[in-house]
């Protein structure tokens, strides 16, 4: 007897496997024999503990009497799913972050728990941990090793210490200004291809206002 028509409600490779068997009549044991395995395997796959491999899959399916294609189309589980490369990132949520002015990210400096959206001139979607963000349009020389212009940076206004190295965003000398953080001696450094941009030392009367998190270049 063929599983046909699989209830949507089977999502994940060892659901799959436990509505397949059930629907043959095996108990997990008679599955693991068919197999030549054990039966905790059998129950690692059922219950998510990890996922058959292809070639298991393939034995599976003809033991099973059911398409490989939908068995194999089942969701992984957790513990699979993290071994991918990009697992770290598909987890991340999607956020809406707001884009404004360099002028108004300066306000950040005196009080970090301004809200971004009141001030936002558009949005764009990006994959982040943090919810304290906000994107500003860059178009400055200083950085331009690192920064072309009109790249958009996303800055996290909750992290307020950058390691060394770091890109920040800055209220030095009455303005926001972004630049490459040096922890000895402390200090706002340039990189770029220009003469005339000199490091700012760092004093008590500046402040970091977030760390660029990312960086688009829009064509």
């Amino acid at each position: 007897m063929k599983v046909a028509d699989p209830p949507p409600a089977a999502r994940s490779i060892g659901e799959r496997i436990k509505q397949a068997r059930k629907a043959q009549g095996l108990s997990q044991a008679d599955l693991a024999r068919r197999l030549g395995v054990s039966q905790p395997a059998v129950a690692n796959w059922e219950s998510g503990v990890h996922d058959p491999r292809r070639l298991m899959l393939a034995a599976l399916a003809e033991a099973l009497e059911t398409p490989l294609d939908w068995l194999s189309a089942g969701d992984r589980s957790a513990a699979e799913s993290d071994k991918h490369a990009a697992a770290a990132y598909i987890r991340r949520p999607l956020r809406h972050v707001p884009l404004i002015s360099m002028r108004a990210a300066g306000l950040f400096a005196r009080d970090p728990e301004a809200d971004p959206h009141a001030m936002a001139e558009d949005y764009i979607p990006v994959t982040a941990g943090s919810t304290k963000l906000f994107a500003v349009f860059l178009n400055d020389p200083a950085v331009n090793l690192a920064f072309l212009p009109d790249t958009l940076v996303v800055v996290d206004y909750q992290d307020r210490a950058p390691d060394d190295g770091d890109y920040c965003l800055a209220y030095v000398n009455e303005r926001p200004l972004l630049r490459r953080w040096r922890a000895a001696p402390p200090r706002f450094d340039p990189h770029t291809s220009e003469t005339g941009y000199e490091a700012i030392p760092y004093n008590a009367a500046m402040i970091v206002i977030g760390c660029v998190r990312f960086s688009i270049r829009l064509h």
